[in-house]
């Protein structure tokens, strides 16, 4: 029996970013992702309060995926750079947990994330000592929606709380 010496042409896709967006959703079912920045895949586990993460273990870069916290509507997709760190608002000037600061590489939508159990805290701590040099444009936008960029008076309570006591 003599095969067809014609190969199959896959057809061009009709609607990429369904694709992509079912893409995303299979890595999420099956536990994790593929970082956009580093490559790494990410686990995500609710045990170790991951199971909303949408940046890398590895890199601290993210995906810019919402309009408003948790939503998942943003078409942008673009990269999230780490920029800096900050507190959490805990009402009556009250210090909480160090938060990241990411810087959308797209559209330049500023976005605060927590940080993971996994986090590399290394990494963390080499994002706060590389936001002493952030442009003052991004310190500026940072100031002007009442973000608290951390700075090097903050390294004992950074220490701290990635390190425990020091």
């Amino acid at each position: 029996m003599k095969r067809n010496s014609r190969r199959r042409q896959r057809r061009p896709a009709l609607n990429y970013e369904k694709q992509i967006e079912r893409k995303r959703h299979d890595e999420y079912r099956s536990g994790g992702f593929k970082c956009a920045h580093c490559k790494q895949w990410v686990v995500i586990n609710p045990f170790i309060g991951t199971a909303n993460r949408n940046h890398c273990n590895m890199c601290l870069w993210s995906r810019h995926v919402d309009i408003k916290k948790g939503d998942r509507l943003s078409d942008c997709h673009g990269g999230m750079r780490p920029i800096a760190l900050t507190f959490k608002h805990e009402g009556n000037a009250k210090v909480g947990e160090i938060m990241l600061v990411h810087h959308c590489s797209v559209c330049e939508k500023i976005s605060i994330n927590r940080i993971a159990g996994d986090d590399i805290e290394d990494h963390i701590l080499q994002v706060f000592t590389e936001s002493f040099m952030l442009a003052q444009e991004l310190s500026a936008e940072l100031a002007a929606q009442d973000i608290y960029q951390l700075v090097k008076t903050d390294e004992p309570a950074v220490r701290t709380q990635l390190f425990g006591s020091i």
